[in-house]
């Protein structure tokens, strides 16, 4: 696909859910996992969306990204979206969850894990929920805009 001057290529943000996803596939390779599988986020795969295992037990990771303020879509592009990313952040953030739990339900042996890019909405939205989430047995892993991976109950 050949960008135009007002195609906005999201994908080459950090902070875009696929780099999100591969800085944690990365993390956890360099600490003894390895990943079983990884969904493919430019094609919009759906599933699980990383995948690993060390030894027996097995973790399943949701990640998502930060909204950016243009569209992806090459027909919109330029265009700025109507919704506030710091409230978009919140509805990405509660669909984590939500997903989380359905993993849990479906793996009740498995590690369960929301990555998420390090910035300050995600992290006020952490530490809201911090107490719930250690509860349950959710792991947190916030990755920096160099790729450094700061896992929170992993």
């Amino acid at each position: 696909m050949t960008l135009s001057a007002t195609t906005v290529d999201v994908t080459q943000d950090w902070f875009w859910e696929g780099n999100i996803a591969d800085a944690v596939a990365g993390f956890l390779l360099a600490c003894g996992w390895s990943i079983q599988s990884k969904a493919d986020t430019r094609t919009k795969e759906r599933g699980i969306d990383v995948h690993a295992n060390k030894g027996p037990v097995a973790l399943y990771v949701e990640a998502k990204g930060w909204p950016s303020k243009t569209y992806r879509d090459p027909r919109r592009a330029g265009q700025s979206k109507p919704t506030n990313p710091t409230n978009q952040a919140a509805h990405w953030y509660a669909q984590a969850m939500l997903k989380a739990l359905r993993l849990q339900t479906a793996h009740p042996d498995a590690v369960i894990a929301i990555a998420l890019p390090d910035v300050p909405r995600y992290r006020h939205l952490f530490e809201e929920t911090r107490g719930g989430l250690a509860k349950l047995g959710v792991a947190l892993l916030f990755v920096s805009e160099g790729g450094q991976v700061d896992p929170v109950g992993l």
